[in-house]
């Protein structure tokens, strides 16, 4: 199951600490079968989000390469 994160306008801050407090909720146990899926469901997408976020951040990050003068991609 891939949640879709198009469209949703967070920052890597605001997207983790969502998927931390539903971390929280769910191991709580407190929550009922429908609530416990809706938040399962909603920190896979913020899990995506954030890895999203990630992996644009790492392609933007440039190294600079003494030997050859050059700014390389980050690997």
């Amino acid at each position: 199951m891939s949640a879709n994160t198009e469209g949703v306008k967070m920052s890597f801050e605001e997207a983790f600490a969502a998927l931390e407090e539903a971390a929280e909720k769910l191991r709580s146990g407190k929550l009922g079968l429908e609530e416990s899926i809706d938040v399962y469901d909603k920190s896979i997408m913020y899990y995506n989000l954030c890895q999203r976020i990630l992996e644009e951040a790492r392609q933007k990050i440039m190294m600079f390469d003494p030997v050859s003068g050059e700014e390389k991609e980050f690997k």
